[in-house]
């Protein structure tokens, strides 16, 4: 009896018992695969952030963040990115007829309250490819790129990892006297730092910074004042490479245009593959167009953290107002700090200039491209003027629209609203 009742359990049991080590060997299998995915995700970040030592590695890296940054990105078209000033017509007919008259090439961008109120272009980004000058017409930005170091730098110093007190022999003790500059005079241009960044080929990133290394030195009798020298912001790029363990241009991609949606920005070394960059030209008066200029490989290697990243007049502004505003860091006055908001004695601090105690301005020329920007203590106020037409020996000052940059902007911030 005890038999049957045995084989009755037997024959009306479930068969599918085996599918438990079916499901277990196929949880297996896919816990593999994302595991895989994990690992593959953060292989590819390491190699994204290791800083490359030949120029080939580099332009390889920058490109692979270029892409990374592309997928993350929201690619949603915004206000910065169209031609605007209907809404206005005696304001837009001024400053239009101003920047005519000066044979501008270029993109001009006014904001006024956090609302575009102007944005027009000019002339050529690229005759030869039938390419006018457009609203995401991408120009090498030259100095403008110094305020952007100056917010990673600010970034470290927030997370620890540095101090303004910082002095610079404690990443570079090799260097002489270097005991006596700080981090702070470093972004004020007053470190006493000097030294050319010229190399004779092209540069990987780790490559530029041991130039640098090289090629610096600390003229004591210039600590504590200012003395405009594009290598100390060479340097702080490489002491962030120090602090961060990351290349310099994953940290801008990473800490810059991927979280702001910049999706008009690039560097240099990516001209072929951005079909936006305009082309610089040489003349001796705007408009003329006849004489293309690309800048040199050794030259754009070597302005690493200083002005080789190209970017449209709405992008620049986006980044700056972030600078001032603060809304990069978890503390916002932290911007205050970095850019000395309040100072009654006019500087250059954080890459910026101080104006009048209006607001913050940058300027920058080189490689044929003349950029300004000026923007208002609350970030909501600015003007940017981008040219790829500008060749500073021939053209400085009669053609320059620096200074109707800075009047368009105090009008601007002074009027209670545009016509």
């Amino acid at each position: 009896m005890r038999q049957e009742l045995r084989e009755q359990r037997q024959a009306t049991a479930p068969k599918h018992h085996h599918w438990g080590r079916w499901g277990v060997l196929g949880v297996l299998v896919v816990l593999g695969i994302i595991g895989g995915v994990q690992w593959v995700q953060v292989s590819n970040q390491k190699k994204e952030a290791t800083t490359p030592t030949t120029a080939s590695q580099t332009n390889q890296l920058i490109d692979q963040n270029a892409k990374t940054s592309a997928q993350q990105r929201n690619q949603q078209t915004t206000s910065f990115d169209r031609t605007v000033g209907t809404a206005n017509p005696t304001f837009t007919a001024k400053l239009t007829s101003e920047l005519k008259a000066k044979k501008f090439s270029g993109t001009a961008l006014v904001v006024k309250n956090n609302q575009v109120v102007y944005q027009q272009s000019f002339g050529w980004a690229n005759v030869a490819k039938k390419q006018k000058n457009a609203p995401t017409t991408q120009y090498l930005i030259n100095s403008l790129q110094k305020s952007m170091t100056g917010m990673l730098v600010m970034q470290a110093i927030e997370q620890g990892k540095l101090k303004l007190t910082d002095k610079l022999s404690q990443y570079y003790p090799k260097i002489k006297n270097s005991k006596t500059v700080t981090i702070r005079q470093m972004l004020n241009m007053e470190a006493g730092l000097v030294g050319e960044m010229k190399p004779n080929t092209e540069l990987g990133e780790r490559q530029v910074y041991q130039y640098a290394q090289q090629h610096v030195s600390v003229d004591t009798s210039k600590v504590g004042q200012f003395d405009y020298q594009p290598i100390c912001y060479v340097m702080l790029a490489a002491i962030l490479n120090q602090v961060n363990h990351k290349s310099y241009y994953n940290q801008f991609y990473q800490k810059i245009v991927t979280p702001l949606n910049l999706n008009s920005t690039s560097f240099v070394q990516l001209r072929n593959q951005t079909s936006a960059l305009s082309m610089g030209y040489k003349s001796t008066t705007p408009s003329v167009y006849t004489d293309p200029q690309t800048p040199a490989a050794k030259d754009v290697s070597s302005r690493l953290g200083t002005g080789n990243a190209t970017m449209s007049p709405g992008n620049v502004f986006q980044t700056v107002r972030a600078i001032v505003q603060g809304s990069r860091y978890k503390t916002a006055t932290n911007a205050d700090t970095l850019l000395e908001k309040g100072s009654t004695t006019a500087k250059y601090t954080g890459g910026m200039y101080h104006l009048d105690q209006l607001g913050y301005y940058g300027h920058g020329v080189g490689n044929f491209y003349e950029d300004t920007f000026i923007v208002s203590t609350d970030g909501k106020t600015g003007v940017v003027f981008m040219s790829n037409d500008f060749y500073k020996h021939a053209m400085w000052p009669t053609w320059s629209t620096e200074n109707i940059a800075k009047s368009t902007f105090k009008s601007v911030l002074a009027a209670s609203s545009l016509s």
